[in-house]
């Protein structure tokens, strides 16, 4: 398959390309808010921060870093409602670069057109 050339820069995205991540909070939620819900339920970001200097404009302190965190089913779309259940994730020390392509799994080269 082949991807669109403009879009090669973010295709070619390494770790040092992106925001550092240093936790994440998930949350367990539920499509349970409107009677024609689905009622999936499963983990979703809460939110993923970077460790600051405590001036961000967060409860922390701290970075919020870009992540996918709108609480929407992804069944059926519709708005979840989060449940009690989460939980904090911190990447253990020999985690902390994201996967290098070629060592832990096989990556076909990437093809343009223009």
């Amino acid at each position: 398959m082949a991807f669109p050339r403009k879009f090669q820069r973010l295709l070619e995205i390494k770790r040092h390309d992106v925001s550092a991540l240093d936790y994440v909070w998930l949350v367990y939620a539920v499509c349970a808010v409107s009677e024609n819900a689905c009622g999936w339920g499963g983990w979703m970001i809460e939110a993923a921060f970077h460790v600051g200097d405590g001036t961000y404009p967060t409860s922390t302190g701290d970075a919020l870093v870009p992540a996918q965190d709108q609480q929407i089913c992804p069944r059926c779309g519709q708005e979840t409602f989060r449940t009690g259940a989460s939980i904090r994730m911190v990447p253990s020390e020999d985690q902390k670069s994201l996967w290098e392509p070629g060592v832990d799994y096989e990556v076909s080269p990437l093809e343009y057109t223009d």
